[in-house]
């Protein structure tokens, strides 16, 4: 693959920002997202996903005709939260689809007894340190991203995307991320699959730290099936941290932690 390049044309001082050219083999990136778990002080652990794609209309297609192949059309969202025996393998095809459709993965557990971010920052602030985590440890040198968000509350005046996206920027000290834009996950496919996986991977940590690794392999109730079923998709068992070309998952650790402690959003 040709290395990210930016081509700025020369211009008058004063005339405002440089014109870009992007090489034809640029590659462009859309990295929807997606969090589950517990805020504030409850719970142990918050997770947050991506899935991210190289062509966004394609895998909403996907989705959308796994959807109508499975007669799965009158729920209005797909959430892990709402899984049933019957829906279960339904929503198993559907990330298939979404591996079909050639989607990467990641996600970034946040273990709130080494850090919780909530305990000095608003809500949105904590969501926004997560996520910036996880999308720090996916996007490569060799693309531009864009980022779908799902929409979570902030104060007024307050752009989420624009303030995650030049946290991110100003870290890597040039424009690897275009923009970012909060959507209700209800209109979005793609948000929904991430759902799916945040969702997978938190349930996953939580009961096999309550009844052990085990226990919860041996669960069939239809939340186990589901996180064990896109686990296994995904090539793993049960989303221990890991990095393959299709799926890369970190846990917060108090050492990685000690320079992300004194960063401050405003």
């Amino acid at each position: 693959m040709t290395s990210y390049q930016a081509h700025s044309s020369s211009h008058q001082k004063g005339s405002g920002p440089p014109q870009v050219s992007l090489p034809l083999a640029a590659e462009s990136a859309v990295y929807f997202v997606d969090e589950a778990g517990s805020k504030g002080t409850l719970g142990k652990h918050f997770v947050v996903a991506a899935v991210r794609t190289k062509d966004p209309d394609f895998l909403s297609r996907e989705i959308k005709a796994c959807r109508e192949r499975n007669n799965f059309t009158k729920a209005d969202e797909i959430k892990f939260s709402k899984v049933t025996k019957h829906s279960e393998p339904i929503l198993l095809d559907i990330f298939r689809a979404a591996i079909s459709s050639g989607c990467t993965f990641g996600a970034f557990v946040l273990d709130k007894r080494h850090f919780d971010p909530w305990s000095s920052r608003e809500q949105w602030q904590g969501h926004l340190f997560a996520t910036d985590r996880l999308l720090r440890g996916l996007v490569t040198r060799r693309e531009v991203g864009v980022v779908m968000l799902d929409h979570i509350d902030v104060p007024v005046g307050v752009s989420y995307g624009d303030t995650l996206v030049n946290s991110l920027n100003n870290r890597f000290g040039n424009k690897r991320f275009a923009t970012a834009v909060s959507l209700d996950s209800r209109t979005c496919p793609a948000l929904q699959v991430a759902d799916l996986l945040a969702s997978s991977v938190f349930h996953a940590r939580k009961k096999i730290e309550d009844v052990g690794l085990e226990a919860f392999l041996e669960d069939r109730s239809p939340k186990a099936r589901l996180s064990k079923g896109i686990a296994a998709a995904l090539g793993e068992s049960h989303f221990s941290d890991c990095r393959t070309s299709l799926l890369k998952i970190e846990t917060s650790h108090e050492r990685s932690l000690t320079e992300l402690k004194r960063q401050r959003y405003s």
